[in-house]
Order: C-alpha cells, then sequence, then structure tokens
C-alpha cells in the first residue's frame, strides 16, 4: 500500500481545512512540520494527468484554502512519495518557506501575454538588409547561404531587443500599481513577452486600470490580462526559474523552457 500524496499548498501549522473539501483520491488533510503544514491528499498508485480539469481542480483547491487563511500555492502536479517526504520536504525547504509565506500569504497574481506580428516589429531591418542581400545573390551559394543565416540572426536580434524594450515599458507603467514582476521574454516569435505582476489584492483595481491604459498605449500589440491568481511565481521554493503552474489563461498555458527569464533577459 503507498501513501504517495498530492501537494496543493503550504499553509500554517494548524490551518482550518474548509469543510468538504476533496481532493484528487480523497479528502485533503494537513502535514506538519513546526509552524508550517502541507496541505495534501493520498493518492496512492494514482497518477493525476494534466487534464484541463484537473488543472482547474486543483486551482479551486488552493483558492479554497487561501480564502480560509494564508498559503502558499504549490504547481499543479506535485506529488511526493510518502508523508515522510513531505516532512522531508518541509524541513528542508522550511527558511524559504517561512519567508515567502511572510511576503506574499496576502498577494496576488495578474499575468500579460503581448502578442504581436514579428514581421512589423522587424520590416525596418529587413528593408536596411535588402541591399546587401542583392549583392550577396550575385555571389556562390556558400556566401548565400551565410548571408542568409546573418540575415536571420539580426532579425532575431531585433525582435529581441524590441521585446526588451517592451517588457521594460510595461513595468515603467504597471509597477505604480504592483510591487514585483517576473518575466519571458521572447518565447515564441508572435509572443513578445508574458509577465507576472505581485500586488496585494486591495490593488487589483488600480493594476487593472493601469493595464487599461497601457493596453491603449501599445494599440500595435495585443494586450491580453487573466487573474487574479494565487502568486505561484513568486514562491522561491516552488521552482528556480519562477516558472507558474500550467493553466489557462493569458500565457495560453506553460511558458516554453527555452524562455529567457526576468530581468528583462538581459
Amino acid at each position: 500500500m503507498t501513501d504517495r500524496c498530492y501537494v496543493y499548498a503550504i499553509v500554517p501549522q494548524g490551518a482550518p481545512i474548509p469543510p468538504r473539501l476533496g481532493g484528487f483520491g480523497g479528502p485533503l488533510a494537513t502535514v506538519p512540520c513546526r509552524a508550517l503544514a502541507a496541505a495534501i491528499s493520498v493518492i496512492g498508485a494514482s497518477e493525476i494527468r494534466t487534464a484541463p480539469a484537473n488543472l482547474v481542480r486543483h486551482e479551486a483547491i488552493v483558492e479554497a484554502l487561501r480564502r480560509h487563511g494564508p498559503a502558499l500555492p504549490v504547481r499543479f502536479g506535485t506529488v511526493l512519495p510518502s508523508l515522510d517526504a513531505v516532512v522531508r520536504a518541509l524541513a528542508e525547504r522550511y527558511a524559504l518557506l517561512v519567508a515567502d509565506m511572510d511576503r506574499l500569504a496576502d498577494k496576488i497574481e495578474f499575468d500579460i501575454a503581448v502578442l504581436w506580428d514579428p514581421t512589423h516589429a522587424v520590416a525596418a531591418q529587413r528593408r536596411d538588409a535588402e541591399a546587401p542581400d542583392l549583392a550577396a545573390a550575385a555571389l556562390g551559394p556558400g556566401t548565400r547561404y551565410l548571408s542568409a543565416r546573418l540575415a536571420a540572426q539580426r532579425r532575431g536580434d531585433v525582435l529581441r531587443s524590441r521585446a526588451v524594450a517592451l517588457a521594460r515599458a510595461l513595468d515603467a507603467e504597471l509597477l505604480g500599481a504592483a510591487l514585483e514582476s517576473r518575466h519571458h521574454v521572447l518565447p515564441t516569435p508572435r509572443l513578445a513577452v508574458t509577465a507576472a505582476y505581485l500586488l496585494p489584492g486591495a490593488r487589483a483595481g488600480a493594476f487593472r486600470e493601469a493595464f487599461a491604459s497601457a493596453r491603449r498605449t501599445h494599440a500595435g500589440e495585443r494586450l491580453l490580462l487573466s487573474g487574479p491568481w494565487p502568486p505561484y511565481s513568486f514562491v522561491t521554493a516552488a521552482t528556480e526559474a519562477c516558472h507558474p503552474p500550467p493553466r489557462t489563461g493569458a500565457n495560453g498555458g506553460q511558458a516554453a523552457d527555452a524562455a529567457t527569464v526576468w530581468p528583462y533577459g538581459v
């Protein structure tokens, strides 16, 4: 008999579990370690697939816990092999988790995605490169190949430079209503920036207003907003890369592994 545990959140020791809140495999319980505890359910040999219904259920459980008191969200799919392993994980990360609980327990996160047409972003650079490309066309195939590679690299550099500038501009416009931000710059050619902003719940209205203003300012791009979410992107011990869990929202799911992470990719 296995006691594999699915972990939803980190809560203070003694925190109540909301009534009738069931988890994957069975009821929720807490596993204590000093002043903290992990909110878990025992799933045994069950496998929790990355399916939309399971993602929504995980999110609903985390948000229910946060409505009843402080809770640090744990990313979807976190499974430990036993109750003892849960205690060890809490003990190993205890100082970080306590610090994050103090910093994040009453905070929320908004996510932003910026879509653009990459052909417009590099249009000026392409015009500048047309003359050299025409000259290279009169040369041999090796020279044409190297010229094409160089032109592609230049286009990539232009895209990244413009995406970095856009991330900085968003911070200038939005950090007045937020505390911190995290960015992925140019995870795909059509996705210029994905960003997460941390703020107190009381500032949600001010942040939405700042976002509406930024959307008007950057009318040439498509800015998408989702949230508020629990502050997954800012939990230090959850993942060193600060990636949020997979979920449907502005980011359209998980960020690409190759994306450049804060600060701005430079």
